[in-house]
């Protein structure tokens, strides 16, 4: 399978919210919403205060009408797969900078320099 193919989230995904209201919490996607490239997103543990409100018509089913509570819906780009946001975390940062040993030797090509320490009297 290609990697794009990988990448692509789809319904009942585990994934890591990257950005918004709900960032760094984890969901399954519920469904996709294709025109507009959003996934609705069962977030764990998410209050009824959280979730989004919809005020419902009066209708034959709801005679007074009603406040639905509703998943949230995430753009596709704020959501990553949750098996590739764990592998990403356990590669070590491109970020970190070498200690001035590291940096040695790999100005020297593996190969430890000694330096020659003169003592005067």
């Amino acid at each position: 399978m290609s990697t794009k193919k990988e990448k692509r989230i789809r319904k009942d995904d585990e994934v890591y919210i990257l950005a918004g209201e709900h960032a760094e919490r984890t969901g399954k996607v519920m469904r996709l919403l294709r025109e507009s490239n959003r996934v609705e997103v069962e977030i764990e543990g998410l209050d009824d205060n959280e979730k989004i409100i919809k005020h419902q018509r009066r209708s034959q089913e709801f005679p007074n009408g009603t406040k639905l509570y509703l998943n949230p819906t995430l753009h596709v780009s704020n959501v990553m797969k949750q098996s590739r946001w764990d592998e990403r975390q356990e590669r070590p940062s491109r970020k970190a900078k070498p200690s001035p040993e590291q940096k040695a030797t790999e100005t020297t090509g593996g190969k430890t320099k000694k330096s020659k320490v003169i003592e005067s009297e």
